[in-house]
């Protein structure tokens, strides 16, 4: 008896509803995830600019001990420009994450030629490093606080001697705290500076103090 062939079973696909339902689902997802990622986006923006001030500090105290000279820290403001970039119309700002290391007051001269090597020739302010904080930070808002992190003290600047110690006239920034003014869930870091000039960042939601991303005094 002759049998008839059986015909290959079609891949069975989805339906038009079957579909929509999977884009609503991944829609709802994904609009779930958009606070989270924001929320991400903004603490690293905080990180990063908490990072920045640490290792400009770290690196004008090196530079006064390299050059056996006074060398200043600033925390500077380009009114004019973008934050990504310094120019010659900054101001000093307490108020901003960007930076600048030079042998003189900075203000009006932040888009000068950086000095490499030997500074005695070169023109004011003998700028040796500068860093924006558009570059990873734009965004975020820095305060200057006394050694206690309580009272602000609008301090711009930190200089620091040929034995890298920080000098007491005119008052050094002690504790600058960096924020996202879009949200009051993110994270806050602090930046400390002792009074030997050394340089570290913590973080005020740790209360362990064991824990060395902590800012309780061990």
């Amino acid at each position: 008896m002759l049998t008839r062939p059986r015909l290959p079973r079609r891949a069975r696909g989805f339906t038009l509803i079957e579909l929509m339902v999977g884009l609503a689902v991944v829609g709802l997802l994904l609009v779930g995830a958009i606070p989270m990622v924001r929320e991400w986006m903004m603490n690293l923006q905080i990180r990063t600019a908490a990072m920045s001030i640490a290792d400009g500090l770290s690196k004008a105290r090196a530079e006064a001990v390299r050059r056996n000279r006074d060398v200043t820290f600033s925390l500077v403001w380009s009114t004019g420009s973008s934050p990504g970039a310094l120019d010659n119309d900054c101001q000093l700002s307490a108020r901003s994450a960007s930076w600048t290391i030079s042998l003189d007051d900075p203000t009006g001269g932040c888009g000068a030629t950086l000095v490499v090597g030997d500074a005695s020739e070169a023109a004011k302010p003998r700028l040796l490093l500068r860093q924006a904080q558009g570059d990873g930070a734009k965004d975020v808002v820095v305060g200057v606080y006394d050694a206690t992190c309580s009272t602000a003290t609008g301090e711009t600047q930190v200089v620091f001697n040929s034995f890298g110690r920080a000098a007491t006239s005119p008052a050094p920034m002690r504790c600058i705290i960096v924020r996202h003014p879009a949200s009051e869930t993110t994270h806050t870091l602090r930046v400390m500076l002792g009074t030997g000039g050394s340089v570290r960042t913590c973080d005020p939601a740790v209360t362990d103090k064991t824990d060395p991303r902590t800012c309780i005094p061990t």
